[in-house]
């Protein structure tokens, strides 16, 4: 039995009810999404006090930390105050090496190497290990006063800001290292040096 053939003229109508037919659902969706948002808001703004507090969302605690960067005759270091959500110990700590890695937002100088990766914290018993990508090593600009400058933002800035932690040994890329740029022991564990902090 032959097929019924359908005119080109009925084809193209039965797409456009087709189109027309999506089209319509999605405006729908649309428009129940745009109620429902508003429904939600009157609500929150009417009832809010009284609803559970897991059903409000919470904005996240603030924590304001100094992040110590270099100044501008490269000697010293200054702190620049930060805000970081407050989290677990080694979050707040991942969210501090990341500021000082990303630089500083006022006319400070940056300490640490562009391309620099921090990979992880652990903390023993009061010393923070802090393990950084080769970069660190690898683009550093060398010099001794420079070495230091990097070593002593990331140490000064992790133990004067978070009293569990009394030293930081560094790792580079997980393993200890005798220096970064040929100069400063770091195969140890080091403290806070306040001598470096500009007064």
């Amino acid at each position: 039995m032959a097929k019924k053939k359908i005119p080109p003229a009925q084809k193209s109508k039965g797409l456009r009810k087709k189109r027309g037919s999506s089209g319509g659902a999605i405006l729908t969706v649309i428009i129940i999404a745009l109620i429902t948002v508003v429904i939600g808001i009157l609500l929150l703004t009417k009832y809010g006090e009284k609803l559970p507090s897991f059903l409000i969302p919470q904005k996240p605690e603030i924590k304001t930390v100094n992040l110590y960067f270099s100044g501008d005759e490269g000697i010293a270091l200054n702190a620049e105050k930060r805000e970081i959500a407050k989290g677990s110990l080694t979050k707040e700590i991942k969210q501090s090496i990341e500021g000082l890695i990303n630089g500083p937002k006022a006319r400070l100088i940056p300490t640490i190497p562009d391309g620099t990766r921090f990979l992880g914290v652990e903390i023993k018993e009061g010393v923070a290990f802090l393990n950084f990508s080769k970069e660190i090593s690898e683009k550093h600009p060398g010099g001794s006063s420079a070495e230091l400058q990097t070593i002593y933002s990331i140490v000064n800035t992790i133990t004067l800001n978070f009293h569990e932690v009394k030293r930081v040994q560094f790792l580079i890329e997980g393993k200890k290292a005798k220096t970064l740029a040929g100069h400063i022991d770091i195969s140890f564990p080091l403290g806070h040096n306040k001598d470096f902090i500009k007064r």
